[in-house]
């Protein structure tokens, strides 16, 4: 028979996951922001797509002043509400029959400490909504 001995506290497997757990908070501390602040430009975007609907509704050389303001106001709300700070950041509206599509291009440097490396994130957000006029009868 075969006398097993109790395993060592500190071994291949406990050492495997704390380097796990070690790298999982890194993740959390340098990346996580970038993606929470996209969570926050996918709320502005999809603002916007649904503020199309009232805009669209307006006679045309009004109507594109109207859009043109609210692609500008879209893209400054997100400069200021979701933090992005790249000044090469696109917002596009793109109407396609009955359906608004806004798109934000932009990207994120995240610097890691002690090394001078960085890494570039690059997000492309896009939120449509329907902007089909609505028949109350």
């Amino acid at each position: 028979m075969t006398d097993y001995q109790q395993p060592r506290r500190l071994n291949a497997v406990s050492i495997t996951l704390i380097l796990l757990a070690l790298g999982a908070c890194y993740w959390f501390w340098r990346f996580f922001p970038a993606y929470f602040d996209g969570w926050t430009v996918d709320h502005v975007l999809k603002e916007s797509a649904a503020a199309v609907y009232r805009t669209n509704r307006l006679s045309e050389p009004e109507r594109s002043q109207e859009l043109r303001a609210l692609v500008d106001k879209t893209r400054a709300d997100i400069i200021k509400k979701a933090n992005v700070n790249d000044p090469e950041l696109t917002v596009n509206l793109d109407i396609d029959g009955n359906l608004a599509t806004f798109t934000a291009d932009y990207r994120v440097v995240v610097t890691h400490p002690v090394t001078s490396r960085t890494t570039l994130l690059h997000f492309v957000k896009t939120q449509s909504s329907d902007i089909k006029a609505v028949s109350w009868k």
